[in-house]
């Protein structure tokens, strides 16, 4: 039988409303999303709610700027949260909890980095294809099919550039109709091409840019990723 969902509301200390919550929370479709609001009377007032999982850190105008697309209730009866969460936030609850400890006095930034922290993570390997000579101990050139928390199929390579810089080659979707019709899309989400060439700058750049969340990355020669268009990694 499957566990029900009950919504966590913690309580917010630092706001300068005194009923002021908020939460983290994975969508059904497995986007991560931060919901604070504030209870005023008989109704809730969303004043913010964004995706943690896309774009968060690659500068400050993106930062907390990606909003769900279908919110468009931000004002409500108490009776209607878990429904506009539901219809709006793709998420479903069966009851709210309240909770008055925690991080209750934490600014944002370390109340999200404590959340983060205190969730213990699966491993995600990316693994790529490599070629050519090294360079920080990584190939050169490096490729790889995978998809995305999006459920996109993705065609990239990368290549080290100079000055400890990587370069994006080639980033784009292979899957739909683009497969068929020879289409090059690149996935909107992706706003640059340069990056630290190390596994950890790769492993940043491509969580923040094309929305993945790998945890470590394998390089290997042994596979011939033309031979095929199945994802080496990320598909669930």
């Amino acid at each position: 039988m499957m566990k029900q969902s009950i919504l966590q509301l913690e309580l917010c200390a630092c706001s300068e409303h005194s009923d002021t919550y908020r939460t983290i929370f994975k969508t059904k479709h497995g986007r991560v999303l931060y919901l604070e609001l504030i209870a005023a009377d008989e109704h809730y007032v969303i004043t913010d709610c964004f995706y943690l999982d896309r774009n968060q850190n690659r500068s400050g105008t993106a930062r907390y700027s990606v909003k769900p697309r279908m919110l468009q209730t931000v004002k409500f009866h108490k009776d209607d949260l878990l429904t506009v969460i539901e219809k709006e936030l793709d998420k479903k609850f069966y009851g709210v909890h309240f909770m008055d400890a925690g991080q209750v006095d934490l600014p944002l930034d370390q109340y999200l980095k404590a959340k983060s922290e205190s969730v213990p993570r699966k491993y995600h390997f990316l693994i790529m294809v490599g070629e050519g000579e090294s360079y920080n101990g990584l190939p050169i050139f490096l490729r790889t099919r995978l998809k995305n928390k999006l459920h996109r199929s993705i065609y990239i390579e990368l290549r080290y550039y100079k000055d400890g810089k990587g370069v994006v080659e080639q980033c784009c979707y292979y899957d739909r109709k683009y497969k068929r019709q020879d289409i090059s899309i690149t996935p909107p989400h992706l706003l640059g091409c340069f990056f630290v060439y190390s596994r950890e700058g790769i492993l940043n750049f491509l969580n923040h840019e094309i929305c993945c969340d790998f945890t470590h990355m394998i390089v290997t020669d042994g596979i011939d990723i033309d031979s095929s268009d199945m994802p080496l990694c990320g598909a669930v």
